[in-house]
């Protein structure tokens, strides 16, 4: 490889998965703002997603249907005794 051919193909890689790793970082922590630059949602669950039964087939094992909150439940506090 020449040196001129690497000069040149080594900031294109480097930028190239920076840019990769900058939009998993974007849809992993800011799934609003993915929403909005997309219009599609960021990877998750279709219980997490709020979709329908019909697209959950892959991602749920074909649930065909959104879960509904836990009953709520009493939380008991014990200290803890030395």
């Amino acid at each position: 490889m020449s040196p001129q051919l690497y000069a040149v193909l080594e900031p294109l890689i480097v930028a190239l998965i920076v840019l990769l790793a900058a939009i998993a970082v974007l849809r992993k922590q800011m799934p609003t703002l993915w929403t909005r630059i997309t219009g599609r949602r960021a990877a998750g669950s279709c219980h997490d997603n709020g979709d329908s039964g019909s697209s959950c087939g892959s991602a749920c094992g074909g649930c065909d249907k959104t879960s509904s909150p836990a009953a709520q439940q009493i939380v008991r506090v014990h200290p803890h005794q030395q």
